[in-house]
């Protein structure tokens, strides 16, 4: 057998005879002779660990990019989050500056309102003349308590007297029939001075006809307090509010010019067909709890 090293020719022996090389191993399995020495004699532990380190340092840049991504993840979650109270903070700033507007514009009007309120309690008539436009909202603040002010009257009435449904029917339909007959009355009056031909502005009149009702709110404050005094004089003052209506209604219309052109109807029956539909819409919404009332001021109870 020929070594494949030094190529001296050997016998059966399993080790060549000069250099010692084992045959059998050669012969079995031919492996190619290593070019440097270095990688012979290199140990086993030592390109396994320059392996692992390879891989080691090939993988870390690897993850690096992952890292770098979740940290911008969580600083943009803490911004958005940040902006987020930021937006609720200012939100919540907002609109308690808006509710404080509010609150300041209702202390305002209601400032005004009580001067004006006062000041037309003396002399109701000679401020109608001078009333405009700007006071048209203390004319419909005026027909507002008047509505709510007769619903109380009626509500407490009949709270005392034991009435069943005392919210629906002693407090919200004289709310509403009261509001109707208000609305009706301006309405009439409009109907009237546009047949006369006559050039107004709605919302001067609207705020005519609110002042000449400041008394009636007066007689309805009294009202509500005199009924546990007395029925007889609460339903007095009630209907005392009721008349100033009409009293309202007519004081306006003949402070205009009326009759100045050829209208179809004289202006004195004009009025009186207002007064009447107005007096028709009173009965037929109030009439039963007005009646009821004053058959219960009538009574022995009711003069106490």
């Amino acid at each position: 057998m020929k070594c494949p090293v030094c190529n001296h020719e050997n016998g059966d022996a399993h080790f060549c005879e000069r250099c010692g090389s084992n045959l059998t191993q050669t012969t079995s399995s031919p492996t190619p002779v290593p070019n440097s020495e270095s990688s012979v004699s290199e140990p086993e532990y030592t390109r396994w660990s320059s392996t692992q380190a390879t891989s080691s340092q090939a993988s870390v840049p690897s993850n690096t990019p992952s890292v770098s991504i979740h940290k911008e993840q969580a600083r943009e979650s803490t911004g958005t989050n940040d902006h987020a109270s930021a937006g609720d903070n200012s939100s919540n700033q907002w609109n308690n500056i808006v509710q404080n507007e509010k609150v300041q514009q209702a202390k305002e009007v209601s400032k005004q309102y009580l001067s004006y309120f006062l000041s037309v309690l003396a002399r109701p008539y000679q401020t109608m003349k001078t009333v405009g436009d700007q006071h048209s909202l203390n004319g419909w603040l005026t027909m507002a308590l008047i509505a709510v002010l007769s619903s109380t009257y009626f509500l407490i009435t009949f709270s005392r007297i034991g009435m069943d449904g005392l919210f629906i029917g002693g407090f919200l339909r004289p709310l509403l029939f009261t509001v109707i007959i208000l609305i009706a009355s301006i309405a009439l009056m409009y109907a009237i001075l546009k047949i006369e031909k006559i050039t107004f502005r709605p919302k001067t009149l609207v705020a005519q006809f609110g002042t000449l009702l400041v008394p009636a709110v007066v007689s309805l404050v009294l009202a509500n307090l005199f009924i546990i005094i007395s029925y007889s004089i609460a339903i007095s003052l009630l209907a005392v509010s009721y008349i100033i209506i009409f009293v309202a209604l007519n004081s306006v219309l003949f402070q205009y010019p009326l009759n100045r052109t050829q209208a179809a109807i004289d202006s004195m029956y004009s009025v009186l067909i207002a007064n009447v539909v107005v007096f028709f819409i009173l009965y037929r919404l109030l009439g039963e709890i007005i009646i009821g009332l004053i058959r219960l001021m009538l009574s022995p109870f009711g003069r106490l």
